[in-house]
């Protein structure tokens, strides 16, 4: 459990890093507008979400032994395809930038696995 705390919180810190690296680079390269930190955020938050659900889908297999939890799943795709909507539909909000964040727990939980931890 407490596992999932810290990586939870690292997640988190993580997030926050890519999204302040990704507003610099983006705004030096192609200007500085709104719509990208703004979609980072939503992406952000859509992607954290994710990670909560999922963390509570891990704890009932665990500790209930409730393997299916086909409704966890559901909701995930649904925040997923609501956060890419969102970025689509919204001229306020970069879509690229609400999607990007779903593709952050790849390199977030990959970088200490390479360093051997």
């Amino acid at each position: 459990m407490e596992n999932l705390h810290r990586e939870l919180r690292f997640a988190a810190i993580a997030t926050l890093v890519l999204d302040v690296l990704l507003t610099l680079v983006s705004g030096l390269l192609t200007g500085w507008r709104l719509s990208v930190p703004l979609g980072l955020a939503l992406g952000s938050t859509g992607m954290f979400v994710n990670l909560l659900l999922l963390r509570r889908t891990i704890q009932n297999a665990v500790y209930h032994g409730k393997t299916k939890d086909w409704v966890g799943y559901l909701l995930r795709v649904l925040i997923a395809s609501a956060v890419i909507a969102a970025g689509l539909l919204s001229e306020r909000v970069s879509a690229p930038a609400a999607v990007i964040p779903f593709l952050y727990p790849k390199v977030i939980f990959a970088l200490p696995a390479m360093r051997g931890k």
